[in-house]
């Protein structure tokens, strides 16, 4: 019998099967260490027709040995081929990047691949919509979060870099880079601080080049080794569904004890 360690290896390095159709799905952790999952989506409607700020993705079939080949430019290594039902259990475990084939995928985790509310993120990809505070759904931001903002971009235009401070004429706003009217969110990564003549003046009104104006070291960081930061989240992973094994352990484990009480 094929030992534990010798498929986890077979599911690392064996190429996928080009009969075959497979979904491009990831399981890592956020910042927060929380167990997110992802996968390559298109666009099927709106989770608010009314509003169109909140995206509904599915799962898209993808291209195999493409994906290949970006996940090992992304991570240094390649990722889990994953035709069986054996292979989802061992994927689960261990997390990372997975080709899943497409009935094994239905049949086993339909929840990675069915539709799904998210929001655009400002680096790229989409984030899930369930996972954001309330907060960040209001247009305004609070007094607290302004302040932050301020304190962040040193009281300063962006752009021009002048403050009150320094120069009388000088108000400051806070501005969406993406825009509210175009799916932009209250947070922080989309906020930045202009000066009153740069934010009437915006034109066109969406810059994408703002947001190098507010990307802390830590985001630089990570852009630029993701490899690193990929392997981080994957151990963040790893260590969670450990401690969530761990506890149904006990649960079972407890509740065998009561039944032999009684």
């Amino acid at each position: 019998m094929e030992s534990f360690e010798a498929k986890i290896l077979d599911l690392a390095c064996k190429e996928p099967n080009y009969n075959n159709q497979y979904y491009a799905i990831t399981f890592t952790t956020d910042p927060n260490g929380e167990v997110i999952r992802s996968c390559y989506s298109h666009f099927v409607g709106w989770h608010d027709p009314d509003e169109k700020k909140v995206e509904l993705r599915a799962a898209s079939l993808v291209r195999a040995d493409r994906f290949v080949e970006i996940w090992r430019d992304i991570s240094g290594e390649g990722c889990f081929i994953v035709d069986t039902v054996q292979d989802v259990a061992i994927f689960l475990l261990f997390g990372g990047h997975a080709l899943v084939e497409k009935t094994v995928a239905e049949i086993e985790i339909p929840e990675a691949i069915e539709p799904h509310p998210v929001i655009w993120t400002e680096f790229g990809g989409f984030i899930d919509y369930l996972s954001l505070p309330e907060e960040v759904f209001n247009r305004a931001p609070s007094r607290k979060q302004r302040m932050k903002i301020f304190e962040r971009d040193d009281f300063r235009c962006r752009i021009c870099g002048r403050r009150p401070s320094d120069y009388t004429d000088i108000e400051l706003h806070i501005h969406h880079i993406q825009p509210w009217a175009k799916g932009g969110i209250t947070k922080n990564e989309n906020l930045i601080t202009l000066c009153q003549t740069y934010h009437k003046g915006l034109d066109p009104h969406y810059n994408p080049k703002l947001f190098d104006l507010i990307a802390s070291s830590e985001n630089i960081t990570n852009l630029q080794q993701p490899s690193k930061d990929y392997w981080s989240r994957i151990q963040q992973y790893r260590n969670k569904i450990t401690e969530i094994i761990s506890n149904e352990e006990d649960v079972t484990t407890k509740k065998k004890q009561r039944n032999r009480k009684k």
